[in-house]
């Protein structure tokens, strides 16, 4: 499984712990952590297109 994947599901995850609340804050941490694992996500996606571009 890429870390993407594990990623993902991680983020998935933190999706089913939020509340949803009204007003959404930067200080809430699932916000924090939805966040965090959106940008890992980010990057780990344009790595991997990066190294299949490379091969």
């Amino acid at each position: 499984m890429l870390q993407s994947d594990k990623v993902k599901e991680a983020l998935a995850a933190v999706e089913a712990c939020c509340g949803h609340c009204e007003v959404c804050s930067p200080d809430c941490p699932v916000f924090i952590a939805r966040r965090a694992l959106q940008g890992l996500l980010d990057d780990l996606l344009a790595y991997e297109q990066q190294d299949d571009a490379d091969t």
